[in-house]
């Protein structure tokens, strides 16, 4: 099984796990908004597009910032949050430390090591769409369930902004 496949099984069973109700579609390659806005619309998605941005925080510590479409990164509040000012991973970091193709990061299911940043307004959207690996797929997850499921991740967590 390939680190794509395993990061995807890692999502589904969390959510199986954790009894938590979501829809999951087969389609084209979502690599882009636009792309992601003709998936939404033909299969009748409900719900907020996740942006997820892999950050580099210095020698092998990586941090995962979860947003949801249009938002924009707040480099002066991660430098503060974080302690230091985080870059842009390469994709050969995101590929080689998460499994995921680049522009299509996952927000769930990585490696303990890897912080998550979670803005406030994904915990406050109706539904949160996101791939759960593959760019094939996309899941719909009530967005009432996404503390549940943040508690349930190994990872160490940071609200942001």
């Amino acid at each position: 099984m390939t680190p794509l496949q395993l990061l995807c099984q890692r999502n589904l069973e969390l959510l199986q796990r954790l009894d938590i109700a979501h829809r999951l579609v087969e389609h084209e390659p979502v690599l882009d908004y636009p792309t992601a806005h003709a998936v939404r619309q033909r299969f009748g998605l409900r719900g907020v597009e996740s942006k997820s941005l892999f950050l580099r925080l210095g020698p092998q510590r990586y941090a995962m910032l979860i947003s949801v479409e249009g938002a924009r990164a707040d480099w002066a509040r991660l430098k503060a949050l974080l302690g230091s000012r985080p870059r842009i991973a390469s994709d050969e970091e995101l590929i080689e430390r998460t499994g995921c193709v680049p522009m299509c990061a996952c927000p769930f299911g990585h490696d303990a090591s890897i912080t998550l940043l979670i803005d406030r307004a994904v915990l406050a959207c109706d539904f949160l769409l996101y791939s759960p690996g593959p760019p094939e797929l996309t899941l719909e997850v009530p967005g009432n369930e996404l503390p549940r499921l943040l508690a349930a991740l190994p990872n160490a967590q940071l609200e942001y902004p």
